[in-house]
């Protein structure tokens, strides 16, 4: 059975049998990894603190012939606040949830890798419902899915009337004139503004922008319906967050 080391991210963590962890690990060498972390749900397992959700760890693992398997994780970063502020503890839930499900096992990425790794530790300091917009921009760049924002993607008309409407289906915003019957969601022009520059933004110069309550919904729920459009999956963690950055 052959041995492998992996520099990888929890992302997924969920009970499997009487007291292993089934996880998903997004490394930098291989991607998207699944392996069974044996006995770290007993509470003097020594491997638990490594093998938690958005922990960021060196692994060691043994390849199986359906499942491998954890062999060691050492802890290099446990992002605790990540778990001490709730808006946190949602936002990076929808983060890894958004990169679950937008790749598939054993595809290398170590420029998305590191910007989930760059957005964890991020989000001690920066607006987390921000952040989560920024992040679900540049991953949709990174996998090809990023929506045109710079104009009308049917008619190339410019986007300043009244209401602005994102279409999964056109892949991008649509004017007034152009969307029809198809399933959009509206925003309105100052939304889209604050999308252009959450995506252009220099990482650590996000905390300077400002957005209200009408804004963050727009930005989010859209963001949310055109993920679950695209990747062709719900996003729970967004939905469940949407209870609180309505608030």
């Amino acid at each position: 059975m052959a041995v492998y080391q992996a520099d990888a991210i929890v992302i997924r963590s969920r009970e499997y049998g009487e007291s292993d962890r089934l996880i998903t690990l997004f490394s930098r060498e291989k991607g998207k990894l699944e392996a069974v972390a044996k006995g770290v749900r007993k509470p003097k397992s020594t491997q638990r603190g490594g093998t938690q959700l958005f922990t960021y760890a060196d692994f060691l693992l043994y390849r199986g012939k359906t499942l491998d398997t954890v062999n060691q994780a050492q802890p290099r970063e446990n992002f605790i606040h990540l778990w001490d502020d709730f808006d946190r503890t949602i936002t990076a839930s929808a983060m890894v949830e958004l990169l679950d499900i937008s790749t598939v096992r054993e595809q290398p990425d170590p420029e998305l890798f590191t910007l989930t790794l760059s957005f964890l530790f991020l989000l001690k300091h920066l607006d987390p419902y921000m952040a989560q917009a920024a992040y679900a921009l540049r991953l949709m760049h990174l996998q090809g899915y990023l929506p045109s924002m710079e104009g009308c993607i049917e008619c190339g008309g410019d986007l300043s009337g009244e209401q602005v409407y994102l279409s999964a289906e056109a892949g991008g915003f649509l004017c007034a004139a152009c969307k029809n019957n198809r399933i959009v969601r509206a925003l309105n022009p100052g939304s889209l503004a604050l999308m252009r520059q959450l995506y252009q933004a220099d990482l650590v110069k996000i905390d300077r922008l400002r957005w209200n309550k009408k804004m963050r919904q727009e930005i989010l729920e859209s963001f949310c319906h055109y993920c679950e459009q695209k990747f062709e999956r719900k996003l729970l963690a967004w939905r469940q967050g949407s209870e609180f950055w309505n608030k």
